[in-house]
């Protein structure tokens, strides 16, 4: 069997932010880190949304898991 391995990052607002149930605001940030970081489309394996319910309200997270081109290891 071949190694496979990938890569991921998660991101949340963070309950002291004041802006843990702004999802729209999470997935920009997550869209400017998957640019920032030069991840190609078809090198994201998964996107994952979570959001804990807590006394404040939602905090939202995101995990994004990619594998980058075997050609740029």
């Amino acid at each position: 069997m071949d190694d496979y391995w990938s890569r991921h990052f998660s991101l949340t607002n963070g309950l002291d932010s004041g802006h843990s149930d702004d999802l729209p605001m999470l997935l920009r940030r997550v869209a400017d880190t998957i640019e920032a970081e030069q991840i190609q489309p078809m090198e994201i394996l998964d996107l994952t949304v979570h959001s804990d319910i807590t006394a404040e309200g939602p905090c939202w997270s995101v995990t994004v898991y990619w594998s980058p081109d075997s050609d740029d290891d």
